[in-house]
């Protein structure tokens, strides 16, 4: 059975403070997701500006930053996303802004669904 963006944020949250969470525990987990959430579209917007504007240097670096975020919650799927725009800035190409984006905006999409899911969990 394939693992769901949901099942590996859940994963990662498991890692992060343990299967059985006090409230303490819960409620920065759900502070954390909740910054995810509120942050990564702005970011998110802001690297597809960058990748416009061809900047190898900048858009290596603020993709490494997006996908240290999303690999910090599990959102393994786009973490990969991103990490494949780090590697060809890194070598020196930057990808195509309006392919790449469809693939980031579609991910995005799902894992921010998934995010919020998870979070009204925890938020009880």
């Amino acid at each position: 059975m394939e693992r769901t963006r949901e099942d590996e944020i859940r994963s990662r949250l498991d890692d992060i403070a343990g299967p059985d969470p006090g409230a303490a525990e819960r409620a920065l987990l759900a502070r954390l997701l909740h910054s995810f959430t509120a942050k990564t579209p702005a970011r998110v917007d802001h690297l597809g500006e960058l990748l416009r504007g061809g900047d190898q240097d900048a858009v290596r670096d603020h993709a490494h930053g997006l996908k240290g975020s999303a690999a910090n919650i599990g959102a393994t799927t786009l973490a990969a996303l991103f990490a494949e725009i780090e590697h060809a800035a890194r070598e020196g190409v930057v990808p195509d802004p309006d392919s790449t984006f469809v693939r980031i905006r579609a991910e995005q999409e799902i894992v921010l669904g998934s995010v919020a899911r998870v979070a009204s969990e925890l938020d009880v």
